[in-house]
């Protein structure tokens, strides 16, 4: 696989936890418990998975290639998606904090935990369209093969430094939201 095929795989996973995390905030607001376990995987899921392993090998080894191919660093696209990548480790940490608050009974933690959970899924579902529909097919045409090959290699050795038994829980954690029913977001085009 290509690196950019590599990271649309994770984008699909990455989606699939942020698709529930829309239904538990729907559940929410419609006086429905959430369930705390589910929540606290998904943090992990975030933290591990989507930025850790994913965001790691953009920051990391992606976009400094892009760079070598002339991609400005700073601005669009990259620039962007680094900030991105920021505002969604705030999300989470504020996740973390509302999901426990909530699970504690703490007054007000309902109304917060449901607005940092649509904060998320927005986030994520327009990072993803931003990557998949413009920065990757971008980048497939402006890397060598070289580069492509470089880059698996070391998407590989991010993937074993995270731990591959952590990043096979975590995938199968993501897959087995996916048979639970939920509703596909609606894409980003189509909010446009």
């Amino acid at each position: 696989m290509k690196p950019t095929q590599v990271m649309e795989t994770e984008h699909r996973l990455i989606e699939t936890v942020v698709k529930a995390l829309c239904g538990v905030a729907d559940a929410i607001e419609k006086g429905q418990p959430a369930d705390a376990a589910m929540l606290a995987t998904a943090v992990e899921f975030l933290r591990l998975y989507a930025d850790k392993l994913h965001h790691g090998k953009e920051e990391r080894l992606f976009f400094p290639m892009l760079v070598t191919r002339g991609v400005p660093p700073q601005g669009c696209p990259i620039g962007g998606l680094n900030h991105e990548h920021e505002k969604g480790r705030a999300l989470v940490r504020a996740l973390a904090e509302q999901a426990r608050a909530y699970a504690q009974g703490t007054p007000g933690a309902k109304g917060g935990l449901v607005e940092t959970l649509r904060g998320i899924v927005d986030l994520y579902q327009n990072h993803i369209w931003k990557e998949d529909a413009m920065v990757f097919p971008m980048a497939d045409k402006v890397l060598t093969e070289a580069d492509q090959t470089e880059l698996t290699e070391k998407f590989g050795e991010v993937d074993r430094a995270v731990g591959l038994d952590v990043v096979a829980r975590l995938e199968t954690f993501a897959k087995s939201l996916g048979t639970s029913g939920q509703a596909p977001l609606p894409s980003a085009a189509a909010k446009n």
